[in-house]
């Protein structure tokens, strides 16, 4: 669906990754990494200095104006819809533009105007609207031409909790249907629960491309497991531990999830002595992207 090989423009170096059809990806970095530029090649507003980008087999700049609505992008700084316009004109305007069937188009606005809850104020200029109210328009927006490929950039920008949970619905559902998502995020841990993949750049290189399981075997593989148990203490002199801590009845274990899973762990605790309370906690990804960019 998606293809960098051995892409350079501006500050990114020899990147290389695939988006296969129906993958959601989350797109990592600190100001300055490279993301907008990333996005930017993907979307055709760019043309590498090397190497090739390919969109749905094709070079998305030279092929912008075919892709009609298999291919819709949000900006974060780029108006998708002018202020002046309304929820109802903008997107009555991208049905006229892009040549959307009557029917069709009727059936997703009353669709994405449920979900995401502007029906009330569809009629309201955007920039009447607050923030959070014009990113659920502007998500509509993206979303009323269903695309094969969908690319947001921080699209959770102003959105209260309610409407992160909407959007990441909204992505999780698509992509069983097929659609395709790049996303770029400064939220780590809401981007790691919608995505399949992760894409981290730092200083214009790729560091790690893959799923988050692998990202935290990779580089910091020490969660913590704390039981509360009723009965023997156990013993756990065959289990790979790193450490553990004692306190009364409660006992904290922390273990390499590249050597033993917390299942694993779980399972010989539990033939030995009663387990009242299980807590898994992982290494917080913001940690591990700090040492990424480290």
């Amino acid at each position: 669906m998606l293809s960098f090989e051995h892409v350079s423009k501006f500050i990114l170096s020899d990147v290389s990754l695939h988006i296969p059809k129906g993958q959601v990806v989350g797109l990592i970095g600190d100001t300055g990494a490279g993301k907008t530029t990333l996005i930017k090649l993907a979307s055709g507003l760019l043309k590498p200095e090397e190497g090739r980008v390919s969109v749905m087999g094709k070079d998305p700049q030279d092929n912008r104006s075919r892709y009609g609505t298999r291919l819709s992008v949000l900006i974060t700084g780029t108006k998708l819809l002018e202020d002046g316009d309304s929820a109802r004109s903008g997107l009555d305007m991208l049905r006229y533009t892009y040549a959307i069937p009557k029917e069709e188009y009727l059936q997703s606005y009353r669709e994405l105007s449920d979900r995401f809850g502007f029906k009330g104020y569809e009629n309201a200029k955007l920039k009447e609207l607050s923030t959070g109210q014009r990113r659920r328009v502007e998500l509509a927006a993206v979303c009323i031409m269903r695309p094969e490929l969908v690319i947001l950039d921080e699209p959770d920008v102003g959105l209260d909790e309610e409407g992160k949970q909407i959007l990441e619905e909204l992505v999780r559902e698509q992509a069983r249907e097929g659609v395709t998502y790049l996303i770029t995020s400064h939220n780590m841990p809401e981007i790691s629960n919608m995505c399949d993949r992760l894409a981290i750049l730092a200083e214009g290189r790729l560091m790690f491309y893959g799923s988050e399981s692998v990202l935290r075997s990779q580089y910091l593989p020490i969660n913590t497991m704390t039981i509360t148990y009723d009965g023997a203490i156990p013993n756990i002199d065959d289990l790979p531990i790193v450490r553990y801590r004692m306190d009364g009845n409660r006992i904290a274990y922390d273990y390499n999830s590249r050597y033993i899973t917390a299942s694993e762990v779980l399972n010989v605790l539990m033939k030995q002595t009663g387990i009242l309370d299980v807590k898994i906690q992982k290494t917080d990804l913001e940690q591990i992207i700090s040492k990424l960019h480290g």
